[in-house]
């Protein structure tokens, strides 16, 4: 069996009105191998809260095992980044802000990091938001003509309009938030199933009852808070979510790295749909066909004794090996 190290790292993000520090976590194998030397690193983001204390520490780990350098951290706001950017203290609560513009900062920190660090341009590997941040990501170095990324992994990819068809009355949720001051504080979750709350993002009962289970688990041995990190988050979350579309940077554009899409045939949050629409528009080489994987929901086989994961990595190591 392959061990693996971690060590902590911290990178530079660039947000536009100022420049932080946020903190990562690389994995790796303790011995480099020939082969190994050959792979090229991985950074891996996640969404909503996403980030090393979540389902990096699974992606790396699983990574690792095969020989890669796999860099992640948590977005600003969450767990060992709560507090360096995108939190509000008002009264008795801690309300945060979840931009994906910023994710898409930090995404661009974190390959910046590893090109500087591991001397080459990474494989981005995301899930869920997280892909909707890379994207923006990868489309930024496209249109300036920068050095690329050497591979992008989309997991259950979705445009963030698409979420609201789960909520109650979509329209009246939207309006309803439409109508608050940016920084009001909104419950993390919505469904509107019993009278529209103003969550900001909407989950299925039985998604929520998943990710309660195993990402509290996850966190919990990471040592940080609960999962989702969070008690409130701003109305401004959602309103700049459903607003930022980086597909829009795609259409007729050059320069994109070569891509595996990925999504679970059986995702009844993020739709298997929106994989296939996203292999369509893409603009650089995605293979025949997206990736859709039977058997596989939002996220309830991102375990790492789970064959569904297995898979899910193996064919994300060969796609790798073959085109990066």
């Amino acid at each position: 069996m392959t061990k693996i190290t971690t060590r902590d790292i911290n990178f530079s993000v660039n947000y536009g009105d100022e420049t932080l520090s946020l903190k990562g976590t690389v994995f790796q194998p303790e011995q480099h191998d020939a082969q190994s030397q050959k792979l090229p690193p991985v950074i891996f983001n996640s969404g909503f809260t996403g980030g090393v204390t979540m389902y990096g520490q699974l992606f790396g780990r699983a990574l690792a095992a095969l020989g890669y350098r796999v860099m992640t951290y948590d977005v600003a706001g969450f767990f060992s980044n709560k507090h360096i950017r995108n939190t509000i203290e008002s009264g008795d609560k801690v309300i945060t802000n979840v931009i994906l513009e910023d994710q898409k900062d930090e995404v661009l920190g974190a390959v910046a990091w590893a090109r500087a660090n591991f001397g080459e341009m990474p494989v981005v590997a995301s899930w869920a938001m997280g892909s909707v941040a890379s994207l923006g990501a990868v489309a930024e170095l496209a249109a300036a003509g920068a050095e690329q990324i050497r591979f992008w992994v989309p997991m259950s990819y979705t445009n963030i309009r698409k979420l609201q068809a789960l909520r109650a009355d979509p329209a009246a949720a939207d309006a309803a938030i439409a109508k608050l001051a940016d920084d009001a504080p909104i419950a993390p979750f919505d469904t509107g199933t019993d009278e529209t709350r103003l969550g900001y993002y909407p989950l299925d009962p039985e998604t929520q009852a998943y990710v309660d289970q195993q990402l509290g688990g996850y966190t919990e041995a990471g040592g940080a808070d609960r999962w989702p990190g969070c008690t409130h988050v701003t109305a401004k979350s959602y309103t700049s979510y459903v607003h930022y579309d980086p597909e829009q940077s795609i259409e007729g554009a050059t320069g994109f790295p070569p891509a595996l899409i990925i999504h679970g045939a059986d995702n009844t949050l993020h739709m298997p749909s929106e994989s296939v629409r996203l292999h369509q528009n893409y603009p650089g080489d995605a293979g025949p066909h997206a990736l859709i994987i039977s058997r596989m929901q939002h996220g309830q086989q991102n375990q790492a004794d789970h064959p569904v994961f297995k898979s899910m990595i193996q064919s994300i190591d060969q796609a790798i090996r073959a085109r990066a």
